[in-house]
């Protein structure tokens, strides 16, 4: 565990939403501030929410949702220049499963998408990105933690943050809990940080570096230059 907190964003209607700005870097440094947001989908977002959000000056909004999804709940802010749908998922790939095997079968099937998806936020205008999925959990999760991974971030650090979503999402779960007649099997259990490190782990195992594998996907070397000076802080002189 770290003492880093992340920015929390009072978007109203959306109770997942952080800028990264701050996270420590191995070796010293942060991530730079208002350059990487994550939520979950847009579609929660009242009127004042969309105000809120339109008003931090997102230079890019990534979509990673499967269209099936985004048609049965659209962004609300899907009307912006910004927005792009990247989806990470095919429509054939499972999503349901043990949390590890599910993520590093995600991993394993889309390196290309996974890939186009980290280029997105490098090669955005200036300005913050948000990467949203439907949770802002599982494939926000991953392509966060790709990104974050190719700037040096403190482990512990990703991995608080990965973690901190069940607690962003906690009361919206409950209700839901409560409403349904049944559970969804396997997901009463939040994935842990164990998840999002064991991923990491996985495609370091297989490929010998998370850049080795994202580079296999289609990731340029320009690429990785240009996402370390977006989300690497400057340093005080």
């Amino acid at each position: 565990m770290t003492d880093y907190t992340p920015l929390h964003l009072d978007w109203p209607g959306c109770l997942n939403v952080r800028d990264l700005g701050g996270l420590p870097l191995t070796g010293g440094g942060t991530v730079r501030e208002r350059a990487l947001v994550r939520s979950e989908s847009p579609g929660f977002l009242t009127d004042d929410g969309v105000a809120a959000a339109t008003a931090y000056g997102l230079s890019r909004i990534i979509d990673l949702r499967r269209p099936a999804e985004i048609e049965e709940w659209p962004s609300r802010l899907a009307g912006l220049p910004a927005h792009l749908h990247l989806p990470v998922q095919m429509a054939e790939d499972p999503v349901e499963g043990p949390w590890v095997t599910l993520y590093a079968g995600l991993l394993d099937r889309r390196p290309e998408l996974f890939a186009r998806a980290v280029a997105a936020v490098a090669d955005a205008p200036e300005g913050p990105v948000l990467v949203h999925c439907a949770a802002g959990k599982d494939r926000t999760g991953l392509v966060v933690a790709l990104a974050l991974s190719l700037v040096g971030a403190d482990l512990d650090a990703l991995a608080d943050d990965y973690e901190l979503t069940n607690q962003r999402l906690a009361p919206r779960y409950a209700e839901r809990f409560a409403a349904a007649d049944e559970s969804v099997p396997g997901r009463e259990i939040p994935p842990t940080r164990h998840v999002i490190l064991g991923a990491l782990e996985h495609l370091r195992t297989r490929h010998g570096s998370i850049e080795a594998y994202l580079t296999h996907g289609g990731l340029t070397p320009g690429h990785v230059r240009a996402l370390r000076t977006r989300l690497t802080a400057p340093t005080p002189r």
